[in-house]
């Protein structure tokens, strides 16, 4: 005869994973690597697109428009990390993402291009978030990143999917901007 005994444990009770037991991710996950990749986004509060104008020697140069701001600069990853430098900012280069990332994962860099100006605190929140885009595809396996600007202002919390990088945006009320279209792009025969 064989005996089951089943407890039920309250959502309190149950144990919450820690870096040490979950999986991680690595900001290269995220770094798109091909030329022309192009990533066009819509939202309430306007158009906003990225394209990649050069990739050579593991260095993507960019373009970023946001309604009425635009920037370009450079990504590229070091020591695994997914590094940004911009026009937007004065700073030099910032940590997009760092190296290796789990649940809770923080760092401190300039605010996001979509932010702007500031110091921002970034949390890693999930590693499998989903996101519903407004053609009705749902991506999943999205790490999600909380932006906290140290001014006090309204957090961002912003979203890669694996192999497609930046896929949404979300204000504290309603999204900022979601990925209508992307666009894969070549790759580069410098590389």
């Amino acid at each position: 005869m064989l005996l089951v005994l089943v407890t039920s444990q309250s959502p309190s009770s149950r144990p919450v994973p820690t870096a040490t037991s979950e999986p991680s991710r690595l900001a290269g996950e995220y770094f798109v690597q091909k030329a022309g990749a192009t990533w066009l986004y819509a939202g309430p509060k306007g158009k906003a697109s990225y394209t990649i104008t050069s990739f050579v020697e593991w260095r993507a140069a960019f373009s970023f428009s946001f309604g009425k701001r635009s920037a370009s600069g450079h990504w590229r990853v070091k020591d695994g990390a997914w590094l940004e430098k911009s026009s937007a900012r004065s700073d030099g280069e910032v940590v997009l993402l760092p190296a290796v990332m789990s649940r809770g994962t923080r760092w401190q860099a300039a605010a996001s291009l979509e932010r702007a100006k500031g110091v921002s605190q970034f949390e890693v929140l999930a590693l499998d978030a989903q996101v519903e885009l407004p053609n009705g595809i749902t991506v999943e396996h999205c790490l999600a990143v909380l932006e906290s600007n140290l001014e006090g202002s309204d957090p961002y919390t912003h979203y890669f999917a694996p192999n497609v990088g930046k896929v949404a945006v979300r204000g504290p009320d309603d999204w900022l901007f979601r990925l209508s279209e992307f666009r894969a792009g070549q790759r580069s025969h410098a590389e």
